[in-house]
């Protein structure tokens, strides 16, 4: 069963895969209304302790949820914005990383490269048959992705590039130790890898945490898809927390 959201609780939350399904591209995702209403109430309900734990940018997150402007993580912890809206970034990556990134993109058809400065990302959904191409480049360029620091996570149809030390579970612990979220239980839902460095510090923090389509070592609950997760959280937001 669903642990509850109890009124010390501060809710995390992935984005793609686990409140929104995936699309075939990440401009492609589509956010229901009903969702929105949920999650403004929530926050209201949580004295502001909700925030959005995202691979996409800050920029990204809020032109997807608005008029919602919570605290956020973006970019796998390369950006945090707190309650207060103040926002940290990593430096931007080196542009040989870049470079690599770039020219994969303009040689191989269907390749959608996101660049989010301290980040940069190849999404080949419309493209699964350049992952070989993919796997080879990037064992290929590890010398140079060592040397400068940086490490390549591989997601959901996405390649990842980002500074090392640079992760979600980095970015939460660092969230969580702020007004309004200090001193609360986290509750944080993900459903992908690239979430395991959340799950794998939440005992640590006193958290808990629910997965999406998979089970993952150490969550309570797992939701067979993105919309289990937003029915819950709409009964939840208009009961009200306790």
């Amino acid at each position: 069963m669903m642990p509850p959201i109890g009124g010390n609780t501060a809710l995390l939350l992935d984005i793609d895969g686990t409140l929104l399904d995936l699309a075939r591209t990440p401009d492609l995702v589509r956010v229901p209304g009903d969702l929105v209403r949920a999650l403004e109430k929530l926050a209201h309900q949580l004295s502001g302790a909700l925030a959005f734990v995202s691979g996409r940018s800050l920029d990204n997150i809020d032109r997807l949820f608005a008029p919602l402007r919570p605290a956020a993580i973006g970019a796998h912890g390369g950006e945090i914005r707190g309650a207060d809206g103040q926002v940290t970034r990593a430096p931007p990556l080196p542009d040989a990383v870049r470079s690599i990134f770039a020219g994969l993109a303009d040689h191989v058809p269907g390749l959608l490269l996101e660049d989010k400065e301290c980040a940069v990302a190849l999404h080949y959904r419309l493209a699964p048959e350049s992952l070989p191409v993919l796997l080879a480049a990037m064992d290929k360029h590890a010398p140079l992705f060592e040397s400068e620091k940086v490490n390549v996570i591989h997601g959901k149809a996405v390649f990842e590039a980002r500074h090392r030390g640079v992760d979600k579970g980095t970015a939460v612990a660092s969230l969580l130790r702020q007004p309004p979220f200090a001193g609360r239980r986290g509750l944080f839902g993900g459903g992908d890898t690239t979430d395991l460095d959340v799950f794998r510090i939440l005992p640590h923090l006193g958290g808990r945490g629910f997965s999406v389509g998979k089970r993952f070592p150490g969550v309570e609950h797992v939701f067979e898809s993105p919309h289990g997760v937003r029915q819950w959280l709409c009964r939840v937001a208009e009961a009200g927390v306790r």
